[in-house]
C-alpha cells in the first residue's frame, strides 16, 4: 500500500504509465474488519498524506445508475471515494427489469465475458487502435466493450485475446505464462487481464531505448504488474497474475517469480531464461492493417 501511496504523489510516473499502459491510474483497496479496527482512520491517514478529497458515497440512496453517473462525475478528480458495506447487495430500481440492450461492441463480437456489463470488472477488454493519417501513427489503448458503443469506432481496429493467440495459429506468450504461472484461475476474467498487458507491451515499445534483454519487453516491472489494476479477479488470485505479468519486465528478477511449470526450485538462471515462453517484441500480432490504414487516408482526402 505505501509503493501506491507513493506512486500517487508523483505526477510524472502517473503520466508516463497513462503513456506506457493506455489507461488511467487508479486504485482500490477493501479494508475489511470489524468496527473500532482504524479503517476509517486509515483512510483520512491516506487523505491527508496524498492531499486529496473524501467522498463517502451512500449507494443506497440512489434510485438508478443515472444517479450513480451523476455523482461519480460530481466527484473531483484527486479524490477517494469511499463506499462503506460494500458487501450489502444493492438492488437499482432501474435495474429490477428488462431493459433493451445497447448496441455496444462486446454484443457485436459476441463476448460472453458479462458479469456486471458496467466496465466494473475488465473480463471484456479489448485492445483498440485509431489510425492518424495526418501524423502516420497508430494510438493503441483498451477499452471495455460492454461500456464501447458501435458508432464510436469506426475506423478504428479492434484485437481481442483470439486475435493475439489461439488453438489454431498458436497461443501467444502472454496466455503461456498466464497458464504457466496459475494465474488463470477459473479463466473467466483471464481474457480482459490478457488483453491489458498486451496493450501495456504494445505501448512500450513505443518509448525510446535502452533496448532489454532478449525475450523481455521495454516494460519495468513496477509498470507491468499495474497493467492489470483496472481488472477484477473473483478468486483474488493477483499473486501469480502478477507474476505472469512481471516476467515480461526488463528489469525482473528471476528469484522474484512464484511457483511455475517452467521451471523448478533450484535451477540456474539460464535454465530459468530459456525455460520461459519465448517472447518477440514487435511479433506477428498487427494491430492496424495496412488496408485500414489505406482506407482511413483515403476517407480524410474525401
Amino acid at each position: 500500500m505505501w509503493d501506491d501511496l507513493q506512486s500517487l504523489v508523483c505526477e510524472e510516473e502517473i503520466k508516463g504509465f497513462y503513456r506506457e499502459v493506455g489507461k488511467a491510474w487508479k486504485r482500490g483497496f477493501l479494508l475489511f474488519g470489524p468496527p473500532g479496527t482504524g479503517k476509517s482512520s486509515l483512510i483520512a491517514a491516506m487523505a491527508n498524506y496524498l492531499n486529496f478529497d473524501i467522498y463517502d458515497l451512500q449507494l443506497t440512496n440512489l434510485i438508478g445508475n443515472s444517479q450513480l453517473r451523476q455523482l461519480l462525475i460530481s466527484t473531483a478528480n484527486w479524490s477517494i471515494l469511499v463506499v462503506e458495506d460494500i458487501d450489502c447487495s444493492l438492488e437499482l430500481q432501474d435495474r429490477r427489469q428488462p431493459r433493451m440492450m445497447n448496441p455496444d461492441l462486446a454484443r457485436m463480437m459476441n463476448i460472453d465475458r458479462y458479469p456486471t456489463t458496467q466496465g466494473g470488472c475488465g473480463a471484456c477488454v479489448v485492445l483498440l487502435s485509431k489510425y492518424n493519417p495526418v501524423l502516420d501513427q497508430v494510438d493503441d489503448f483498451t477499452v471495455s466493450s460492454c461500456l464501447t458503443l458501435l458508432c464510436s469506432i469506426n475506423g478504428c481496429s479492434i484485437t481481442t485475446t483470439e486475435g493475439i493467440g489461439n488453438t489454431r495459429d498458436g497461443f501467444h506468450p502472454i496466455h503461456e505464462r498466464f497458464s504457466g504461472f496459475h494465474a488463470s484461475q477459473c479463466g473467466f476474467c483471464t481474457p480482459g487481464m490478457c488483453m491489458s498487458l498486451f496493450s501495456a507491451l504494445v505501448n512500450a515499445e513505443k518509448i525510446p531505448p535502452p533496448e532489454p534483454p532478449l525475450g523481455f519487453s521495454k516494460l519495468k516491472v513496477s509498470k507491468a504488474e499495474k497493467a492489470i489494476v483496472g481488472n477484477l479477479c473473483r478468486y483474488t488470485g493477483y499473486h501469480p497474475m502478477a507474476n505472469a505479468c512481471k516476467s515480461f519486465g526488463a528489469d525482473v528478477d528471476m528469484e522474484d517469480l512464484g511457483l511455475n511449470s517452467f521451471w523448478r526450485k533450484g535451477d540456474s538462471k539460464d535454465v530459468k531464461l530459456s525455460s520461459l515462453p519465448s517472447y518477440k517484441r514487435n511479433g506477428d500480432v498487427c494491430t492496424f492493417p495496412q488496408f485500414l490504414k489505406s482506407e482511413n487516408r483515403n476517407f480524410k482526402d474525401f
